[in-house]
C-alpha cells in the first residue's frame, strides 16, 4: 500500500467541473488499495475562491483531506486585465506580471505550497491535477518524490505564457485525458512529451442505477429539443451559441426547435428568447431526463479536455453538436462517429439542420456514441488503466 497526495485547487463530491469529477474519480478507485490524502483549498466557488470549507484535515471515506484557506479572493476583471497586459508583451513579460496573474488566477494558498514542500517526504507519490492554478504550479518546482501531473491542457491564451512553459517541462510525467490534449502541449511548447499516460476518466451508465420510471418523457416527434450542460459562461462559448443559434432561427423560422440549458449561469446576461430555456442546476435524476428528452447535445466550449456533457449525452444514444476549435471534442466525434463540429456560424447551421433532417443518421451516430462510451470510459478501464499507471511511476 503506497502512500499518494493529491494536488489539486478545489476538492468536493458533485461538483460541476470535469477536472473535479476526475479528481474525485481517481481518488475513489486508488483509495481502494492506496493510502491516499487529499490537499487542496477550503473554497467550493472556482470564480471566487471564497473560503468555505473548514481548514484542516478530516477523514472521508477512507482518505483523508487537508485544506488550506484562501488567502486572497479572486476578483475576475482584475485577473484578465493582468493576463492582458502579460499577454501583450509576450516572451518579453516580467516574471512579477505573470506572478500577479497567478495570484489572481488561484486559489493563493501559500501555506498549501509550505505544506507540499515540507511533507512531500511523508509520501509515495504526487498527483497533481489542473495546470493553470496557483498551487499546482507553485508545487511543482519543489518536488523531489515521484509525481505525475494530470494537466487538462487547454488551447488557451493563458497557457501561453512563458511561465507554464517553464513549469510544464518535456521531461516530466504526464496524464491526458485526450491524444489532442497532447497535442496541444506539443504544439504551443514546440517539444516533445518523453513520458506519459493516456487515461482520461469514467462514466457509470445512469440507465442501470437511477430510476426514471416516475418521470414523464416530453420528446416528441414533432419537436426538436436541442440541450447544453454545465456552466452556461462566456468562457464556455454560450453567447456565441446563443448568437448562431438565434441566426439560425431567424432565417428559417422554425417554431419545432427549442434549446434548454441545464447549469448555473455566471458572468453574462442570459438571452430573453422564449426559445431558448434556461433550468438552472438540475439533480443527475432529472438531467438524465432530460438527455433522454432531447434529440442532440450542443457543446459550445472551445475549450475542452475531455468533455464529461458529450459523453452522457451518447450514454444514452443522443448525437452531439459541438464546437470544433476544440479539438479534444472534435477528435472524440471523428473516433466515435457519434457527432459532428462547426467553426463558424455557416457551418453550425448547415450541421444543425442535416441532423435534424436525417434522423436514421442522428439516431446511428448516437448508438456509436454509446458504445465508444463504454468501449473506452468505463469504471474497469479507467481503473486499471490509473492503476497501471501507479505501479509504472512506483518502480
Amino acid at each position: 500500500m503506497a502512500k499518494i497526495l493529491f494536488i489539486t485547487p478545489r476538492f468536493l463530491q458533485n461538483a460541476s467541473g470535469g477536472a473535479e469529477k476526475l479528481a474525485t474519480d481517481y481518488v475513489n478507485i486508488l483509495k481502494e488499495t492506496h493510502d491516499v490524502t487529499v490537499c487542496t483549498s477550503t473554497a467550493k466557488n472556482y470564480v471566487s475562491w471564497k473560503n468555505e470549507f473548514k481548514p484542516g484535515q478530516i477523514e472521508e471515506n477512507n482518505f483523508k483531506i487537508v485544506r488550506f484557506p484562501v488567502e486572497q479572493s479572486r476578483n475576475i476583471n482584475k485577473m484578465n486585465s493582468i493576463l492582458d497586459r502579460c499577454l501583450k508583451a509576450g516572451d518579453s513579460v516580467s516574471m512579477k506580471d505573470q506572478m500577479s496573474f497567478l495570484i489572481e488566477q488561484g486559489p493563493f494558498c501559500p501555506k498549501l505550497v509550505e505544506f507540499v514542500s515540507k511533507h512531500q517526504f511523508d509520501y509515495d507519490l504526487i498527483v497533481l491535477i489542473g495546470y493553470l492554478y496557483y498551487p499546482v504550479v507553485l508545487s511543482i518546482p519543489l518536488l523531489k518524490v515521484p509525481f505525475v501531473i494530470v494537466p487538462t491542457f487547454h488551447d488557451e491564451p493563458p497557457f501561453r505564457l512563458p511561465i507554464y512553459r517553464q513549469t510544464y517541462l518535456s521531461h516530466y510525467f504526464y496524464s491526458f485525458n485526450a491524444p489532442e490534449e497532447l497535442e496541444v502541449y506539443e504544439s504551443i511548447h514546440r517539444q516533445k512529451v518523453n513520458r506519459y499516460f493516456l487515461i482520461g476518466t469514467y462514466l457509470d451508465d445512469p440507465n442501470s442505477k437511477l430510476d426514471t420510471s416516475n418521470f414523464e418523457s416530453d420528446e416528441s416527434e414533432n419537436s426538436f429539443q436541442l440541450l447544453t450542460i454545465g456552466r452556461i459562461e462566456p468562457a464556455k462559448g454560450y453567447p456565441t451559441l446563443f448568437e448562431y443559434f438565434q441566426q439560425w432561427k431567424q432565417l428559417n423560422h422554425r417554431t419545432d426547435v427549442t434549446l434548454k440549458c441545464l447549469g448555473s449561469v455566471f458572468s453574462m446576461d442570459v438571452s430573453k428568447e422564449k426559445e431558448i430555456l434556461f433550468s438552472g442546476f438540475v439533480s443527475e435524476e432529472k438531467k438524465v431526463l432530460e438527455i433522454q428528452n432531447s434529440y442532440l447535445l450542443l457543446n459550445p466550449s472551445a475549450y475542452e479536455s475531455f468533455s464529461i456533457s458529450i459523453m452522457e449525452s451518447w450514454l444514452q444514444e443522443k448525437p452531439v453538436l459541438v464546437n470544433g476549435m476544440s479539438s479534444v471534442m472534435k477528435g472524440h466525434c471523428i473516433r466515435s462517429q457519434g457527432g459532428l463540429y462547426y467553426s463558424d456560424s455557416i457551418s453550425f447551421q448547415r450541421m444543425l439542420e442535416y441532423l435534424l433532417e436525417n434522423k436514421t443518421i442522428a439516431k446511428r451516430m448516437g448508438k456509436n456514441g454509446r458504445k465508444y462510451v463504454l468501449s473506452n470510459f468505463s469504471k474497469d478501464i479507467i481503473k486499471s488503466k490509473l492503476n497501471q499507471m501507479v505501479n509504472t511511476l512506483l518502480g
